[in-house]
């Protein structure tokens, strides 16, 4: 349990985040309000990137992974870094384009390069993703807040959706980034803790090269292209490359974000170890929260609450803010259901709608593991195609249609009648595939433009 100070702590963080959300929405005009002004520069832009990808998907369910597996676990961590690394060269050639085009979310690049129904196609994918990723960054939040403080789950999921809802409605864009800063320094605190604990602990695990190849193969394809495909089909990171001020800034956030989170991601690594050896028989879902409450001594379990909800917000954050421009955005206004002058008025509607939903979703799913790897098959529906887009960009329209199309059928119907496991990622890349071929026999019998 908390102390009093604990409490006060989290108040305090609440407090500065709102005032950085109410001064950020002072005078805004559009393009600082959806993008801040496209003017991001170097610190910025790496901890508004790092940030955002240090939530739930990271923090929880990669600890998770290790509990479960053990080493095996990095695949998943091994792709992910692989995949920024192929995105810092193919996201220069979407910086100039975004620049030039003034893209806003990531469903601009398919309606300006594949058309309408390629880009509403994407813009489905695109809202359902990131809400999913909402969903799950509110169940960690509670889940957190839950464990160590007698709130229950239910109004815990209402704290952490209410207050990212405020500082959203006024600030926008720029809230986020801008609370994004103060959420990096939590990170790195927590970056400390963890250290703390691995230098403290009498248990030291022993990284076997080997141990990488103890699970069976379809787990490590399934980790490796989760993890692979993501940083392609990530809206909230092409929105903050759009928001770059120019391809200098670009490559230094995008190099020192991706440093950043390798360290992250190997110290979490080391520490799902630890907890494993010490804590078994425990929920996976909740062992890094769990292991922080009862390995870190009670005042620094406290401070880890604050730090952990940090991350957890920073992404929520900006996976709401991701949604509600998309369904304005790249739905309502290019169907022509949305003056460009109410653009902001139904932006702030959406986000109160999404939130509430969010909340209500995070009350009936709470597996966090199984829920990653449901939102990060549909993913790759995108993330693949946007990688054959870069190798080939005069692929034809049909193919790019029936791609996404069957990747979502190959995501829901498994689900349906199997259920939901780490096999939907190779079900969804099977049919990525298998609809791009499709299209390629539909475009020979029925040619379309690329």
């Amino acid at each position: 349990m908390l102390t009093t100070i604990d409490y006060l702590f989290i108040a305090i963080y609440f407090l500065i985040i709102l005032i950085v959300g109410f001064w950020s929405g002072r005078k805004q005009e559009k393009e600082d309000y959806l993008i801040a002004g496209r003017k991001l520069k170097s610190l910025q832009a790496t901890t508004t990137i790092f940030s955002s990808r240090i939530g739930a998907a990271i923090l929880l369910t990669y600890t998770a992974l290790v509990y479960l597996y053990g080493l095996g676990a990095l695949w998943y961590f091994i792709g992910s870094v692989f995949g920024l690394f192929i995105f810092y060269f193919f996201g220069i050639k979407v910086k100039k384009l975004a620049d030039r085009e003034k893209f806003y979310t990531l469903p601009d690049f398919f309606f300006f390069l594949k058309g309408r129904f390629a880009g509403y196609l994407a813009t489905i994918i695109t809202i359902i993703i990131m809400f999913g990723w909402v969903v799950l960054n509110f169940t960690a939040g509670a889940k957190l807040i839950e464990e160590y403080t007698p709130i229950s789950f239910e109004f815990s999921v209402v704290i952490v959706g209410v207050i990212i809802l405020i500082y959203l409605l006024v600030g926008g864009f720029s809230a986020v980034v801008k609370t994004d800063i103060i959420q990096t320094i939590g990170i790195f605190l927590l970056f400390i803790l963890m250290l703390y604990l691995l230098i403290k602990t009498d248990t030291k695990p022993q990284l076997v090269f080997m141990d990488l190849f103890n699970i069976p193969v379809q787990e490590i394809v399934s980790f490796f292209l989760a993890g692979f495909f993501i940083p392609m089909a990530s809206p909230e990171l092409w929105q903050r490359v759009y928001a770059i001020k120019d391809r200098k800034h670009f490559k230094r956030s995008l190099f020192f974000s991706s440093l950043f989170y390798f360290i992250i991601g190997f110290i979490l690594l080391m520490i799902g170890l630890v907890i494993r050896i010490d804590i078994p028989n425990i929920d996976p879902d909740t062992s890094l929260i769990v292991g922080f409450s009862k390995l870190l001594p009670i005042g620094l379990a406290g401070l880890s609450v604050v730090i952990i909800y940090s991350s957890v917000s920073s992404s929520a954050d900006t996976y709401m803010f991701t949604t509600a421009a998309s369904v304005a955005q790249d739905f309502l206004e290019k169907t022509g259901l949305l003056k460009k002058e109410k653009l902001f008025i139904m932006m702030r509607l959406t986000m109160v709608v999404l939130m509430a939903m969010g909340i209500t979703m995070a009350l009936v799913i709470r597996d966090i593991v199984d829920a990653t790897f449901f939102f990060v098959s549909m993913t790759m529906s995108l993330g693949f195609l946007v990688l054959v887009i870069w190798i080939y960009p005069k692929i034809n329209r049909h193919s790019v249609n029936f791609s996404i199309f069957f990747c979502l059928a190959g995501v829901i119907i498994p689900s349906i009648l199997f259920g939901i496991s780490t096999t939907l990622v190779v079900y969804a890349g099977s049919l990525c595939i298998t609809g791009l071929i499709f299209g390629f026999i539909v475009n020979y019998l029925k040619p379309l433009p690329g």
